[in-house]
């Protein structure tokens, strides 16, 4: 080997100096740099909650030197509040930050500083294990998800504000979705008359035919249906809400209820359920709810019905009352038990009782989850978990049953109406619509009217079964054509439907003075009721007004001659021709004498069962009375009017419906009246009830209004 030069050994020093400058750099870039990553498994939450739980937040952070001790206010900000219980000071210690230093997540004796919609944890003490490596985890923090506003899944972010190195500083810690949809009747409950067993169960009120009217609530994610947790005041609640009930009704709800993962699911079964007071296994993680006793009309307070206990099947089978005040009430629910995984829902009857029914009524029922509260910020008394004030929509997109045929279905001619005015009179046909059902249930439904052009021109009259169109003569209109449309909703399942309606109003005309004693017709009213209903031909009619009387009366329909069975000069009791037929109106002219009265438009209808006033008469023909009662099984002779020949009579007395009568027809030797005699069933309660009538023409049933009846 040759010996080294001067130059040679600085090189040689030289390329050594290089070559450990580059260990020593590259040393440097190989250490992981001190870094903090944030994530959080977003979790869906209900928008109707107001103390909704966040997700998890999971600080991951890595290269920091071992036996460093680290002091850090982590701060959390949100689009929406912070609702966790707070003390006087604004300090939550239900939110915790833990730190996992390698063996598990210990939480840190560090209560949370709420502002609105910011949450700070001052003074987190961290030490930096041996490994440089440690997580840090805020759970429990809860949030107002109602203020977000969203219905499908939308995000609620949160921002992360930390000494600690994090390049990426905002997490999604919630989606916020609608969670609750129900079933109410289509948010109304026929009043039937319906009589109570003496023993009050669920199977003896199934038993005794009481009528009930069900309501289904569903979640629409698994989950959405929360027992009580730790820390927490309740479970989910449901508050219902009765009003518009008969001072003579009661009503009763179960005090438990299966839900549809249950063992047997609780089910009045006309909601494609079977009918059962339900059963329950205790602790199995089923949906289960408890009716809550002693709670204010918010859905705040009170105690659950105590929870099945043991290894068995339990029936549910107890009720209780729910308390009326001027016909209106609440009852509220609370979910007890429930599964995570299944996406679940409960339904249940509610019984009422009801001796007699003395008017036609809808009475109403209204559903929000609960506790309902306007408290929207952090609290230190409002419950956990709360609720915004929202009503539900329609379930049957979550269960998949819209179409069934146990929903009410509307079913209406929506052919267009036309309705004609000339010098203040009318002059055309009046408008007549048949409201029909062709789903199950009962159809409840309303009618409006909405002006294109004019205000105030039409007469709408809703009917049983029917709505009467014509016009209102007293608003004052210019010759010219006016249009409007009716719309007839019967809510979201039912559907709606519009009905275009034209006026035209003719240029007045001079009017000739009137002949003297001119027969003035001031109403045409039911023979058997007296009141302003739609005539039936061949059936009896009752003619008020003056000049009515003399040596030659006449009443004619569209020319021909009706049937006169009484005048004086003030009223005309007649029988409609029958050969009016399946006409919707009429023109009726009185003349007396060679004299007319101004035709009078007169609405017709395929039947209208009225009963005469003491038309309702006992076997023993007897007048039926409170001191002279029908017995059970004895035979009732009805008589009314307004019942066509060929229609399919029924008869219902009490809660007993759809009763067949032993013979249905003219009344022997009484022009337009008809007669019905039909048993009286076993099982009603003595005392006061109602007896209606329906008459079945092509399908339509039409229904009296309930006569008062007595049983012994």
């Amino acid at each position: 080997m040759e010996p080294l030069t001067p130059i040679g050994r600085w090189g040689r020093a030289l390329f050594t100096l290089i070559t450990c400058s580059f260990c020593l750099a590259y040393s440097q870039t190989a250490t992981p740099p001190r870094q903090c990553a944030a994530s959080s498994g977003p979790a869906t939450i209900r928008a109707e909650g107001l103390t909704e739980h966040a997700s998890d937040i999971l600080l991951q952070c890595s290269g920091f030197v071992p036996g460093t001790a680290i002091s850090d206010n982590l701060a959390l900000y949100f689009p929406v509040s912070v609702t966790n219980r707070v003390d006087n000071n604004s300090l939550t210690h239900d939110a915790v930050v833990s730190v996992d230093s390698g063996t598990g997540f210990t939480p840190l004796a560090v209560a949370g500083y709420i502002t609105g919609s910011g949450i700070t944890f001052n003074g987190v003490a961290i030490t930096v294990p041996a490994s440089g490596s440690f997580n840090v985890r805020v759970s429990n923090v809860l949030l107002d998800a109602n203020q977000l506003g969203a219905t499908a899944g939308q995000p609620l972010n949160a921002i992360i504000s930390t000494s600690l190195p994090l390049p990426q500083s905002q997490v999604t810690v919630a989606n916020v979705q609608t969670a609750f949809f129900a079933t109410l009747d289509d948010t109304g409950i026929y009043c039937a008359g319906s009589a109570l067993p003496s023993t009050l169960t669920m199977a003896s009120l199934f038993a005794a035919q009481t009528a009930f009217a069900s309501t289904r609530i569903s979640e629409a994610f698994a989950n959405a249906f929360l027992p009580r947790g730790a820390g927490q005041d309740n479970g989910t609640r449901f508050v219902i809400d009765y009003s518009n009930f008969p001072a003579n009704a009661t009503l009763y709800l179960p005090d438990l209820i299966a839900g549809s993962d249950a063992l047997v699911p609780t089910a009045g079964g006309d909601l494609g359920v079977p009918q059962s007071p339900g059963q329950y296994v205790p602790a199995s993680g089923t949906l289960l709810l408890a009716r809550v006793t002693g709670a204010d009309s918010t859905g705040t307070g009170g105690t659950p019905f105590a929870t099945p206990t043991g290894s068995g099947a339990v029936t549910l089978t107890s009720v209780s009352p729910v308390p009326l005040s001027n016909g209106s009430g609440y009852a509220v629910y609370e979910v007890v038990d429930a599964g995570p995984i299944l996406r679940e829902s409960a339904q249940f009857p509610t019984f009422i009782g009801l001796p007699r029914v003395t008017a036609a009524t809808v009475a109403n029922e209204s559903l929000a989850p609960g506790p309902v509260s306007t408290v929207y910020t952090a609290s230190s008394t409002a419950p956990i978990q709360r609720f915004a004030a929202v009503t539900p929509a329609s379930d049957c997109t979550v269960v998949g049953d819209c179409g069934a045929s146990y929903f009410p279905q509307l079913s209406i001619n929506n052919a267009p109406i036309q309705l004609s005015e000339a010098n203040g009179i009318e002059t055309g046909d009046l408008g007549y619509v048949p409201i029909q059902n062709a789903g199950g249930g009962i159809l409840n439904w309303t009618a409006s009217v909405v002006y294109q052009t004019g205000s105030g021109w039409m007469n709408l009259v809703s009917n049983p079964g029917a709505v009467r169109v014509g016009v209102n003569t007293s608003v004052v209109l210019a010759a010219g054509t006016y249009n409007a449309t009716i719309v007839i909703d019967a809510g979201p399942l039912a559907g709606n439907v519009s009905i275009p309606v034209t006026l035209t109003v003719q240029a007045p005309t001079p009017t000739p003075p009137a002949p003297p004693n001119q027969p003035t017709v001031t109403s045409v009213l039911n023979a058997a009721t007296l009141t302003a209903t739609p005539l039936v031909a061949g059936s009896l009619g009752t003619v008020m007004g003056s000049n009515l009387a003399g040596q030659n009366v006449v009443v004619t329909f569209d020319g021909t001659a009706a049937l006169l069975l009484y005048t004086s000069a003030t009223q005309i009791n007649l029988q409609v021709p029958a050969s009016l037929g399946a006409r919707t109106s009429t023109s009726m002219v009185v003349t007396v004498d060679g004299t007319a009265s101004a035709p009078e438009t007169v609405p017709l209808s395929p039947a209208w069962p009225s009963v005469f006033k003491g038309g309702i008469l006992n076997q023993d023909y007897s007048a039926n009375s409170a001191t002279d009662g029908a017995a059970a099984g004895s035979i009732l002779q009805i008589f009314a009017t307004g019942i066509p020949n060929g229609a399919a009579v029924s008869a219902q007395i009490g809660s007993q419906a759809n009763l067949v009568p032993l013979y249905a027809g003219p009344a022997p030797t009484l022009n337009g009246v008809q007669q019905v005699n039909v048993a009286v069933p076993a099982g009603l309660t003595p005392g006061n009830t109602t007896l209606v009538l329906c008459a079945s023409v092509a399908g339509q049933p039409y229904c009296s209004a309930g006569s008062p009846l007595f049983l012994q």
